[in-house]
């Protein structure tokens, strides 16, 4: 079975791994500096580039193929449901039911999907919206190490691939990195991925804001599927820095009751391997091994790198040029032995052997013309490229103060529900007060939960939040601030 690398571009270090088959051959790490990439966007790609470069030479590790992922912060995880459509009008049902889900702004991501096995009357479809700057960072990063990029993975799908169980709960913890899933007959059906501000927390403190996350997570499901709501039959498995600490275990669960253990690794490999530190890598590798019986790993396996990133298939002016030419290659070889036995046989036909000659000589100057245009057309085409990759550049960095903004304010209006009263929403540049009214004060919790639950912003706080009487004395209702940011 053929090797495959993985790597995974973290916000502090870089990890490779190489497998053979369910045998890990290899396994490296090496760390960045602080700031070269920030919630998996890679800020100084050369600078990246080349740590991935000297990496690989460190570690002999051929500059080949590799199959990577980016980060799933701020990406967009979610099923939807489609009544059953043509196939050739399906990808656009699929994008504009995208734009009515998705919360933030479709024209700042990329849209990745995968059809999942329903009712002959329905088509579903589990969707992945994930950050253009992201992406693109990621993938000209891994180009310019000179790596042929195959594959692009999202970390907390590649996580789910680990799982080989049909019901599960997972937690992973990398720094400040954490990815919380759920998955429902081997179908992630909620993807949490956020930051925490390790610097000003201790150990207890992070464990304390991974378990309200969790609790958060599992209360969103269960009030989404009242009808099979989760319970405790479903085990939790932690991976990453949680690991290493079992004696936080109790307090990541806080008050449920489920089974906790580490997620184990689905390789082979020698004693002095950690799988929780590359797990994201194994993830990956797991893809590409073929499905055996006893597979129960996640269904979710797309290719998020964007079309015009994939390798480009060969062309037919690639296929029909050489075979134009064997052909008339041979059909000239034919004709010098044939004219030759003629010569032999008959001296009276010298004067047609001199009309072919002449018209062989044509041929070969046609022939090294046509390779002269050819190779000027792919000069032309050479050059273009890099213009066409800055213009790009250019026109989404335009667009992106413009649109980040909008987005933001979209969203904050779109998710408030009719018990919910907003009044003001103010930018300063770095983050967004809002100010209203809640008719309950579970309608305020709700809202900020919902708003912290749409991955848009690092943190959604509730800076207060007062019930004020009305003129009638009697009925009261509770105004809030949020601070996002």
């Amino acid at each position: 079975m053929a090797k495959t690398t993985t790597l995974y571009i973290e916000d502090a270090e870089i990890k490779v791994l190489v497998n053979n088959g369910k045998k890990i051959e290899k396994w490296a790490s090496s760390p960045l500096e602080t700031g070269l990439v920030i919630d998996g966007l890679i800020q100084d790609e050369t600078k990246v580039s080349e740590a991935i470069k000297t990496l690989f030479s460190r570690e002999k590790i051929p500059a080949g193929r590799v199959v990577a992922a980016m980060s799933g912060l701020k990406s967009i995880f979610r099923i939807i449901t489609l009544p059953a459509v043509p196939k050739n009008i399906l990808d656009e049902a699929i994008k504009n039911e995208a734009n009515r889900v998705i919360p933030t702004p479709m024209d700042q991501n990329y849209l990745s999907y995968q059809i999942l096995p329903s009712a002959q009357s329905e088509t579903k479809v589990f969707i992945v919206a994930h950050p253009k700057n992201t992406t693109d960072s990621v993938v000209r990063t891994i180009n310019k190490a000179g790596l042929r990029l195959e594959v692009l993975d999202i970390a907390p799908l590649a996580l789910c691939r680990c799982a080989n169980l049909e019901k599960v709960i997972i937690v992973s913890n990398w720094l400040d990195n954490v990815d919380i899933a759920i998955i429902i007959d081997r179908i992630p059906q909620v993807i949490r991925s956020l930051s925490l501000p390790i610097e000003s927390q201790s150990l207890a403190e992070r464990i304390s804001t991974i378990a309200e996350e969790l609790a958060r997570t599992i209360t969103f499901y269960n009030s989404s599927h009242a009808e099979s709501p989760l319970d405790e039959s479903v085990p939790v498995l932690v991976s990453g820095e949680l690991a290493k600490e079992p004696d936080s275990w109790p307090l990541l669960l806080d008050e449920l009751s489920n089974q906790i253990s580490i997620l184990p690794s689905p390789f082979v490999a020698s004693e002095d391997f950690d799988p929780s530190v590359y797990i994201v890598n194994m993830g990956m590798a797991i893809r590409e091994l073929p499905a055996g019986t006893d597979n129960h790993n996640s269904l979710i396996n797309f290719n998020a790198m964007p079309g015009f990133y994939k390798p480009k298939g060969t062309s037919p002016a690639a296929i029909l040029v050489p075979t134009v030419i064997v052909l008339l290659v041979g059909g000239l070889v034919w004709g010098w032995f044939y004219i030759d036995d003629m010569k032999q046989k008959n001296n009276t036909l010298e004067p047609q052997v001199q009309v072919q000659e002449t018209a062989l000589i044509q041929k070969r100057a046609e022939l090294s013309a046509i390779n002269i245009q050819l190779s000027n057309t792919q000069k032309s085409l050479t050059g273009i490229e890099p213009v066409v990759t800055v213009l790009n550049d250019m026109l989404w960095d335009m667009y992106q103060g413009r649109e980040t903004i909008t987005g933001d304010y979209k969203a904050i209006y779109n998710l408030h529900s009719s018990n919910i009263g907003l009044s003001t929403v103010n930018f300063d540049g770095k983050s967004i007060t809002v100010t209203g009214y809640g008719l309950t004060k579970t309608a305020v919790l709700e809202y900020a939960g919902i708003l912290r639950g749409s991955n848009r912003w690092l943190d959604v706080v509730v800076i207060n939040m007062n019930k004020v009487l009305l003129d009638d004395q009697l009925t009261s209702i509770y105004s809030f601030e949020f601070l996002l940011k």
